[in-house]
């Protein structure tokens, strides 16, 4: 049974060499991978919110496409650069759900150092893989724009990202309620608490 798990590998993000992957970013993610394989087949529901979290980035993508292109190239201090950013919990259980590639490594260890995902384009990532708090963070020259093109633009961007939010909280408790709810019925768990 071992061997069936070592053969659980993420798919992670193709990288170029310029960004290493390290054997605990690695590791962490295979055994993520390992726990949800095990009981994929109870998290159908998990599945299903994490599919709607990913048609709301895809609804929420061009919205914030257009709002970086108007402000970001302008910026004096690029939050990519000066804000410490990285991959969380909900973001990695996001991609395993649903099977999409995971980034080769978290995306900052230092909170000295920029992010590794950024180049003089922007980030490389594509906006589906991006940490929730790059997609969802709106810098108050943003703000400003939005509040220019009056209260429902800011309502209406402001209402997607706090549904995907509430998603996120929900899609991570039905996974654990889910694993937990398996490990108290499992027979294996059973007989080796047991011991």
């Amino acid at each position: 049974m071992k061997g069936a798990y070592e053969e659980i590998t993420p798919s992670f993000w193709p990288g170029n060499g310029v960004v290493p992957q390290t054997p605990q970013w690695h590791e962490s993610n295979c055994a993520l991978a390992r726990l949800l394989a095990i009981h994929r087949r109870a998290l159908g529901k998990a599945i299903a919110v994490a599919v709607d979290i990913r048609r709301g980035i895809d609804q929420l993508t061009p919205m914030m496409a257009a709002l970086c292109n108007r402000t970001c190239r302008f910026c004096p201090e690029p939050c990519c650069i000066s804000n410490t950013v990285w991959i969380d919990f909900r973001d990695l259980l996001f991609l395993h759900l649903l099977e999409e590639p995971v980034p080769p490594c978290q995306a900052t260890s230092d909170p000295k150092d920029a992010c590794p995902f950024l180049n003089h384009h922007g980030c490389r990532l594509p906006p589906r893989i991006r940490p929730w708090m790059c997609i969802q963070y709106i810098c108050p020259t943003q703000r400003a724009v939005l509040e220019k093109k009056g209260r429902l633009s800011v309502a209406t961007l402001f209402g997607k990202i706090e549904r995907i939010d509430m998603q996120r909280v929900k899609m991570e408790a039905e996974v654990i309620r889910r694993i937990k709810r398996r490990r108290r019925t499992s027979p294996s768990f059973s007989s080796a608490s047991s011991e």
